[in-house]
């Protein structure tokens, strides 16, 4: 009982302590800066680069979906473009708003189906996301190394290349191991244990046979191929939000942006992300002696750029999802009752006849 009690309030002390995490990098980023210049920079920023950014942006999360999409159709989950995107933007506003990293969860959830194969399936899809996504971070950390020297970080990338590797043999042994020795394990629990292991293992089956599209180099070079595009979309959007401040096209230094911010975004310190994001954008554009105010202002438009598509667009499909399973339940619920009515005789009539039935009794 007593646990059950402490648990909550460690969860909740945890959560205070990243918030205030990130306001004091809030703090930190927004120390020394001129309000007066920074509110010129904003002003005089470039609205057409900015324009194509978001535009950019679009394009990566439009693309981002579509990766998510070919994985679950890989995994043997055949479900509507419409539900996968409208579960992935629920997830990324998730990622954005909530001071905690449930996007993912929430996703799961939306596009759960009850049953526990296809939600460790699930599962799968987001491991292998994040895996692709591990590759090219590293690949991109790897380019942008002399630039972290510059700053005193160059343990990042050793650390990444050591997660990278070990994640990259995981994956391979599993692919040409698992299908080989999961089913004689399978065999003996089946025959020792009792009834909830031997659904886990089951279940563990299931998603060793459907991940068998591992084995195909095609699908992924495909996965690749659509993550290095989405990588590239994100620098290319650090560029265009430099010349919208006019700092310059400098791929090194968008690079290093792209990297450290990611890096930071990952704990998920406070709702927006505000702080980590400000923080991490000036301290990468420390190493190439960019003024405090015109680096604070790239940072503030950059985190505009980036967050506004995924909660515009992800609220307007929610809207119009809700609103078209309203009227859905609103047809049911008419068709269920004209059922009930008598031929000929309409809902509006029965109303009024039970009104005039009323009258009479008083």
């Amino acid at each position: 009982m007593d646990t059950n009690k402490r648990l909550p309030k460690t969860q909740t002390t945890l959560r205070v302590l990243k918030i205030l995490l990130g306001l004091t990098l809030l703090v930190f980023a927004l120390k020394g800066a001129n309000w007066i210049e920074l509110r010129k920079s904003l002003t005089a920023a470039n609205l057409t680069w900015l324009l194509l950014a978001l535009g950019i942006v679009v394009i990566g999360l439009v693309l981002k979906i579509w990766r998510w999409s070919m994985l679950l159709h890989n995994f043997g989950l055949k479900n509507p473009f419409g539900l996968v995107s409208e579960a992935y933007l629920a997830g990324q506003a998730a990622n954005i708003l909530l001071p905690v990293r449930g996007g993912e969860l929430i996703r799961i959830g939306m596009m759960g189906k009850g049953d526990a194969g296809s939600l460790t399936r699930l599962v799968g899809t987001v491991a292998i996301e994040k895996f692709l996504d591990l590759l090219a971070l590293t690949g991109l950390t790897v380019l942008v190394l002399p630039s972290l020297r510059s700053i005193g970080s160059s343990y990042i990338p050793q650390g990444l290349a050591i997660f990278a590797v070990v994640a990259v043999i995981i994956l391979i042994a599993y692919v040409f191991w698992a299908p080989r020795f999961w089913p004689v394990i399978q065999r003996k629990i089946q025959s020792s244990h009792s009834r909830w292991i031997v659904r886990s293992a089951e279940v563990i089956g299931q998603f060793v046979e459907s991940s068998s599209w591992l084995k195909d180099w095609r699908k992924i070079a495909s996965s690749l191929l659509v993550t290095l595009i989405i990588w590239c979309l994100m620098w290319a959007t650090n560029l265009l939000a430099f010349r919208s401040v006019d700092l310059g096209a400098d791929p090194l230094m968008a690079g290093l942006v792209l990297v450290l911010v990611y890096i930071g975004l990952i704990p998920a310190l406070m709702p927006g992300n505000i702080g980590p994001f400000y923080f991490f954008a000036q301290l990468a554009l420390r190493a190439f002696d960019i003024p405090l105010n015109q680096a604070l202002a790239f940072a503030i438009l950059l985190h505009a750029v980036v967050t506004l598509p995924v909660l515009v667009i992800g609220g307007v499909i929610l809207l119009i999802s809700g609103k078209l399973k309203t009227s859905r339940v609103v047809n049911l619920a008419q068709t269920t009752v004209q059922k009930h009515v008598p031929k000929g005789t309409t809902l509006t009539n029965e109303l009024k006849q039970d009104r005039r039935e009323e009258a009479d009794r008083e």
